[in-house]
């Protein structure tokens, strides 16, 4: 009797064991099917030479775009402020892009679809160390930290980048201490610009972004004003031309999806993010030193399907449409548009699918 037991329970985990290898040989077949026989979704992406759009290069490196069944095509921009001057030009589909997401949002021609990026660190206002703007600090009690006052500050020339997260600084400081556009001078010039005029003596004050922001530091000019003490929050995001937004949504979700696991693998290990950044820098010709990118890449995280709440969507993005409204720089009819033109849902969908089925 023990001796027929002892030969069911054998045929029956030896049958076990077969089915499971057969099981396993059919899903790696079907697996491979797909894989070999999925059509690839072509996506072209504007893309900035800098820190902000380094997950594209790592995803190009690691061929990550297949994985998820597309063809990824960057598109290269020296900034956000070059790459909205095509947005109707069907030059590209989607963008990472800085604050300067605010006028195609206002103008109806692209929708806001994702946030990839906390930016709250990196970006200063400077000036150098004589400067009498530093005899005045906390004229406005809100911002305890921040120097300057109308006195020091009228008539000064301001060094800023226009349409991007270095304009929305350099107002929101000046407003903080009470001057207003007219009382001073302002320049518009590209980030390089900016600081080879600053440290060449041009200039008062320097509305700097990483790297600069880290350069000015360590040439010892002195911060007048931060992201951080104006007491606000700033995203880098993503946004996805009109004519790509009606046509092509699931290659969009896959888009949001592969950015947040190329996101997800660069956050893992600190020094591996630092080095897919500066292969980044290298493969554009963007001067570095790894202590300024070691900052950058501390400074501002990417997001993640793991440290992201879809309940703050949009809210940072139509705060500052008002805020640039309030100044001037779009009409206040506009914000109809700019909240018009917000959908979480394809990031929302692109978070749902990562957190249940992870690559």
């Amino acid at each position: 009797m023990k001796q027929k037991r002892a030969l069911l329970l054998c045929m029956i985990y030896t049958f076990a064991i077969i089915l499971s290898c057969c099981k396993t040989k059919a899903f790696k077949e079907k697996e491979s099917d797909i894989s070999e026989t999925e059509e690839l979704l072509p996506i072209r992406v504007a893309v900035q030479e800098y820190y902000i759009s380094s997950p594209i290069g790592y995803i190009k490196e690691h061929q990550l775009d297949r994985k998820f069944g597309l063809e990824l095509e960057p598109v290269l921009y020296p900034s956000g402020a070059e790459q909205i001057l095509d947005i109707e030009e069907d030059v590209y589909d989607v963008a990472t892009i800085g604050t300067a997401f605010l006028y195609p949002l206002a103008e109806g021609q692209a929708v806001l679809i994702g946030e990839h990026m906390k930016c709250t660190g990196g970006n200063s206002v400077y000036v150098r160390k004589d400067s009498p703007i530093l005899d005045v600090r906390g004229f406005n009690p809100i911002y305890p930290q921040v120097y300057g006052d109308l006195e020091t500050v009228r008539d000064s020339t301001i060094l800023m980048k226009e349409n991007t997260t270095s304009q929305y600084l350099g107002m929101k400081w000046l407003e903080s201490i009470g001057v207003k556009a007219e009382a001073v001078h302002i320049e518009y010039m590209d980030f390089d610009e900016i600081y080879e005029s600053f440290s060449g003596s041009y200039g008062d004050v320097a509305v700097l972004t990483a790297p600069f922001s880290y350069q000015a530091e360590k040439d010892g000019y002195v911060q007048v004003a931060s992201i951080t003490s104006l007491s606000s929050d700033m995203y880098e995001v993503v946004i996805a031309a009109r004519q790509a937004y009606e046509t092509k949504k699931e290659a969009l979700v896959r888009f949001l999806q592969l950015l947040l696991y190329a996101n997800e693998e660069m956050e893992k290990v600190f020094e591996d993010k630092v080095e897919a950044c500066k292969r980044w820098y290298e493969e554009n010709g963007v001067e570095f030193t790894m202590d300024i990118l070691k900052k950058e890449c501390r400074d501002k995280p990417f997001v993640t399907a793991g440290n992201y709440d879809i309940e703050e969507f949009g809210k940072f993005e139509y705060k500052y449409a008002e805020y640039m409204a309030a100044i001037g720089n779009i009409p206040p009819i506009r914000l109809k548009n700019v909240k018009e033109h917000m959908d979480a849902e394809l990031f929302r969908e692109a978070l749902e699918r990562n957190r249940k089925n992870p690559v």
